[in-house]
């Protein structure tokens, strides 16, 4: 589907980010104590696993996916796995408050925007506010916000993008009706219609071992 105003189907690799202490926390059940982790980054696990995926993602980027842009979530999890992922990549970066985790618990608030700079001084956060995170949100608000970010992929002028993002939000942006559908650094690629529907390409779809298992609903 061609559309004047948007261009072009968008191919786009959705990421979830590496595993956090507050994920092991849930997969243990221990729900109280991860939801209590504010803004926490990636473990050793995550790491692993974002070592792993950078692997796999450069014999994709060289034959299946010519990627023009990066999308990153602000948090540290996702930020973290971005620069280890893509770290053999020179493909620009734009980190915007859109695909932030859904905010309902301290461990889905953000970082401030000076602290953030503090952590990442070689990172852009000129699309954030001081305060950027959503909080109290409903799965409605986060709906809301899914439907932005989908505007915002079809403004942009390029056709590969690959968007570094969480469970739950990701999950919604495919109107799939479950918690999270999504292992730590699984990468799958979607096809984006300009009228904002979203189909599986079935092209590109990359696990990394040590998958911790499905967050627990709380």
């Amino acid at each position: 589907g061609i559309n004047a105003e948007y261009g072009m189907v968008k191919r786009v690799l959705l990421i979830r980010h590496g595993q956090g202490d507050h994920n092991k926390l849930f997969a243990e059940n221990r729900i109280a104590e991860g939801l209590a982790l504010r803004d926490p980054p990636i473990n050793d696990a995550g790491v692993a696993q974002a070592e792993e995926l950078n692997q796999l993602l450069q014999g994709v980027l060289k034959k299946d996916f010519p990627l023009q842009l990066i999308i990153s979530s602000p948090m540290r999890r996702a930020l973290m796995t971005t620069q280890i992922a893509f770290k053999s990549s020179t493909t620009p970066l734009v980190i915007s408050p859109l695909p932030s985790e859904m905010g309902d618990g301290s461990c889905d608030y953000g970082s401030s925007r000076s602290q953030l700079e503090k952590e990442f001084p070689r990172q852009d956060f000129s699309l954030l506010e001081e305060q950027w995170w959503p909080k109290d949100e409903t799965l409605e608000q986060m709906g809301v916000r899914v439907d932005r970010f989908k505007e915002y992929l079809n403004s942009r002028p390029e056709t590969h993008m690959a968007v570094v993002s969480h469970g739950r939000f990701l999950t919604k942006f495919l109107d799939i009706d479950e918690f999270c559908v999504f292992g730590n650094c699984e990468c799958r690629e979607i096809l984006l219609e300009p009228d904002g529907k979203v189909s599986d390409s079935g092209i590109i779809s990359l696990k990394v071992d040590r998958l911790i298992g499905k967050p627990v609903l709380k």
